[in-house]
């Protein structure tokens, strides 16, 4: 019985780890849509230039280090 309250104590440890990160990325990706226009996206992300290149490679990997929900289901 002890085992099963100890599994059943972890999964749900497990589960508010991602699930908070889950609500956390979602919400900033809500604001972050709310607030930037899509012009300004376009504008700064339009072209294949090496400078979009760089800013588009440096947002994603910031987007990517910033993925907790990736960390969580992880472990």
């Amino acid at each position: 019985m002890h085992a099963v309250l100890h599994a059943l104590s972890i999964a749900g440890s497990m589960t508010w780890e991602i699930t908070w990160a889950l609500i956390l990325g979602f919400a900033l990706s809500a604001v972050v849509q709310a607030v930037i226009r899509k012009t300004t996206v376009v504008s700064l992300l339009g072209d294949d230039r090496p400078r979009t290149l760089t800013i588009a490679a440096g947002l994603g990997a910031a987007s990517s280090s910033c993925s907790y929900a990736a960390v969580a289901l992880a472990r």
